[in-house]
């Protein structure tokens, strides 16, 4: 969710190069996943949790580039942690700073430990049952923020271990798989089914797509001489089914192996295919998606109080000002000088 498009090259990396320029259409993929995440949000379709399926769509995108820049890439630790930091961190400090802010000024209910939790990305687990979507200020979306922050960690430790380098595509599969058995055990054995709570929203079950596609990656060299244009476009719609009013094993359980297959081979995918994804108002989308993701809950969560539409356009407004304003400005300040 959090990198920028210009992390790969599909054919250097097919060649097995690490020369890296823009791939245009993943920022296209990006603001496909910002558009689903609001279109939920403000223009909910029943039966169609397109809101889940745009956070899926970051989550794929950044397993596969995480495990680019860690693995193939073999970017330094030290650099990879600053890249993430100048990214990440000053838009989300200004963003929880001020919602806390706002939430003491408006008497909200607020403790120092969910302050604490917030900005170290523990809110989903502490206190003991954390169910984010009660807090009284809007970071309930956070969680998926949360996912990505512990993925980046997992992953930089894997770079660590020298003895496993040869299978971390095995290693990142098997995680993934594993994850989604958590996943089906909290959902149907009685103990975990009463005292997890938002079983889907936590890093062990919702870290499924990030692991899958990330392996994967590693491994497409292999199988890509025999995917057709067809394939990355048919899963990726057969994914679109899944989170359909289907069952809770549909939407949660088969999506991370079909999102892992479609972004590891749009480079395969029609042109027309490329040209929807390359259209420089959907790659727009993409490029401010994390400002609009990270403003758009509070106008999400008071979207009644305003106008119909108002609420979705200040959200997007929001967005836009926070990426020309803080995050890229703070972001090129520290890249340059770190």
């Amino acid at each position: 969710m959090l990198f920028s498009s210009k992390v790969l090259a599909d054919s250097s990396v097919a060649h097995g190069k690490s020369s890296l320029q823009r791939v245009v259409y993943l920022d296209g993929w990006r603001g496909l996943a910002i558009v689903f995440l609001l279109q939920e949000h403000f223009f909910g379709i029943p039966h169609l949790n397109t809101g889940r399926l745009g956070v899926d769509i970051f989550f794929c995108l950044s397993g596969m580039l995480m495990s680019h820049i860690l693995f193939v890439k073999g970017s330094p630790l030290a650099i990879f942690y600053k890249r993430r930091i100048s990214r990440i961190l000053p838009a989300f400090l200004i963003f929880v700073l001020v919602m806390y802010s706002l939430g003491l000024y408006l008497e909200k209910s607020i403790t120092r430990l969910e302050l604490f939790t917030t900005l170290t990305f523990m809110r989903t687990y502490i206190p003991a049952v954390p169910n984010i979507w009660d807090a009284t200020i809007p970071i309930g979306h956070l969680w998926s923020l949360n996912v990505e922050e512990h993925s980046y960690v997992l992953l930089s430790l894997l770079t660590l271990a020298v003895f496993i380098r040869r299978h971390v595509a095995v290693i990142l599969i098997t995680t993934g798989i594993i994850s989604v058995v958590i996943h089906i055990l909290y959902e149907v054995h009685p103990y975990f089914n009463t005292t997890i709570v938002n079983p889907e929203i936590r890093t062990e079950t919702s870290v499924a797509t990030i692991m899958l596609s990330g392996g994967y990656y590693l491994l497409k060299d292999r199988f890509v001489h025999y995917v057709r244009p067809w394939m990355p476009v048919t899963t990726f719609f057969i994914t679109l089914l899944c989170y359909l009013n289907f069952p809770w094993w549909a939407s949660e359980l088969i999506p991370p192996f079909l999102l892992a297959f479609t972004v590891n081979h749009l480079s395969e995918a029609p042109k027309l295919i490329h040209s929807f994804l390359s259209a420089p108002q959907l790659r727009l989308f993409g490029i401010w998606s994390y400002s609009i993701y990270l403003w758009q809950q509070p106008f999400y969560i008071n979207k009644t109080y305003f106008f119909p539409g108002a609420g979705f356009l200040l959200a997007i407004l929001t967005g836009i000002l926070s990426f020309y304003l803080l995050e890229n400005p703070i972001r090129s300040w520290l890249n340059r000088r770190w």
